[in-house]
């Protein structure tokens, strides 16, 4: 911490780090809050390696999505899903492309 203290920086107009630090107004919680999504959506729980299903079809979406629910929300194209992680749009998936 010392450190952030003593050399100030171009960027900052010569300040030293520690002088524009502020702590986050919002409170950090160790778990996250369970997350409501919207009417239509398809909830899924990825499992490990990154795992799920749709329709009988399986997929891999990503490994850190391991043990979340993610959405899968159907777009104008059909059979066509684009995937969230709460707000998040994290994938496109297209059922048309992928076996049974």
């Amino acid at each position: 911490m010392l450190y952030n203290a003593e050399r100030p920086h171009e960027a900052i107009a010569g300040a030293v780090p520690l002088d524009r630090y502020r702590s986050s107004p919002r409170d950090f919680r160790e778990t996250q809050q369970p997350f409501d999504y919207a009417p239509g959506d398809h909830i899924r729980k990825i499992q490990q390696k990154g795992a799920t299903s749709l329709f009988g079809r399986h997929f891999k979406i990503c490994n850190a999505f391991a043990g979340r629910a993610v959405a899968f929300r159907a777009t104008d194209k059909d059979g066509v899903f684009n995937v969230f992680f709460r707000h998040q749009k994290i994938q496109t998936i297209d059922l048309n492309l992928v076996e049974r």
